[in-house]
């Protein structure tokens, strides 16, 4: 029974490429910490349905496929596939003596951007080139936040050279603790012709789901294949977008007092909506946080349903726009969304 994984057995870390399709060494300060992965690995099988045949007599390897998504808790620190996703991530500034602000937009493109994520297991390793395609950041009361990144993969190989049990031991986590906490958050809403959001604009939710999807597909074009055994299958090149990309977000009350968001659902009214995490201290006046800014969100649905005890609960759903001006506020805005973190790293993160 020795070679039954356990959760001490297994490793993950995720680290910038240049070139799709090649992957890159992991090393420290680029092990993340998963609560799981959902990484499928499919090839195509192309059966032989020629006509006369009472049976199949054999099928062929077709194109691979690897696609899924990475789950964590999320934190102040870990923010490397967030920023593929969003695309920019420019140098963080300096706001203390070892305390950094990032600023997270997301680009019109994200060609070029993408990671090698290695999962290290008892005696061997997986390796993929992965292509993030979206995230979602969500929660409730009384829990941590946790962070979800879809993912377009590669390939998933299982005999890499390149990252290897003996490699992998150099790969270190840059902050194994500070999670996003629901309890640490302030979540305001006015509308977005109204003054800054203030002290009086805070709303009480007990759940969170914020989602960004990108529109991405890759293509098979011969340029990818590869030859194993006598075996030859192909793989995608880098997804690029293909259509516009999603944004929404759901609030849910535990209870309904008012009518306001169902009026406001009739008259399309655009909101602005900030959510604000502060984390534990980084030095002296300064506090790990992480700001979601969304600058035009309007209700797509409302729903107020009794639950099981008599009480009213609302559920509120947003999409958000790039705003026909940045409210007040949100100085500079030019995007549905922006996100601000305060934390020790001084890098950008897609450097």
């Amino acid at each position: 029974m020795s070679n039954i994984n356990t959760g001490t057995e297994i490793g993950h870390a995720l680290v910038k490429s240049s070139v799709w399709g090649t992957a890159t060494q992991a090393g420290a300060g680029r092990g993340i910490e998963l609560t799981g992965q959902t990484l499928s690995h499919t090839i195509e099988s192309i059966p032989d349905n020629s006509l006369g045949r009472p049976h199949l007599t054999g099928a062929d390897k077709g194109n691979t496929k690897v696609e899924g998504a990475l789950d964590s808790n999320a934190r102040y620190a870990d923010l490397l596939g967030l920023a593929l996703v969003a695309g920019s991530s420019p140098a963080p500034v300096a706001s203390g003596t070892i305390t950094y602000t990032h600023t997270i937009t997301p680009a019109d493109s994200v060609d070029g951007l993408y990671a090698t994520f290695i999962e290290k297991r008892k005696s061997y390793t997986l390796e993929s080139e992965l292509k993030p395609t979206g995230f979602t950041l969500y929660g409730e009361a009384g829990r941590a936040m946790n962070l979800r990144l879809a993912v377009l993969g590669f390939d998933l190989v299982e005999d890499s050279s390149v990252n290897t049990t003996s490699t992998f031991a150099n790969v270190t986590i840059p902050d194994t603790g500070n999670r996003l906490l629901f309890a640490d958050s302030v979540v305001r809403m006015n509308v977005a012709s109204g003054a800054a959001l203030g002290s009086g604009d805070v709303i009480y939710p007990n759940r969170i789901e914020f989602s960004y999807k990108r529109s991405l597909r890759g293509l098979y074009t011969g340029q990818y294949t590869v030859t194993r055994g006598q075996v030859t299958t192909g793989r995608i090149d880098e997804p690029v977008n293909a259509g516009p990309a999603i944004v929404t977000l759901r609030l849910n009350f535990p209870s309904n007092s008012d009518a306001l968001l169902l009026t406001d659902f009739k008259a399309d009214v655009a909101k602005k909506i900030d959510l604000v995490f502060t984390g534990r201290q980084i030095e002296s006046g300064f506090n790990r946080k992480l700001s979601l800014e969304i600058p035009d969100a309007r209700i797509t649905s409302m729903t107020v349903f009794d639950s099981s005890r008599g009480r009213l609960i609302q559920s509120a759903q947003f999409t958000s726009a790039i705003p026909a001006s940045p409210p007040s506020g949100m100085s500079a805005i030019t995007t549905p969304w922006r996100i601000k973190v305060t934390n020790a790293n001084s890098a950008s993160y897609l450097a």
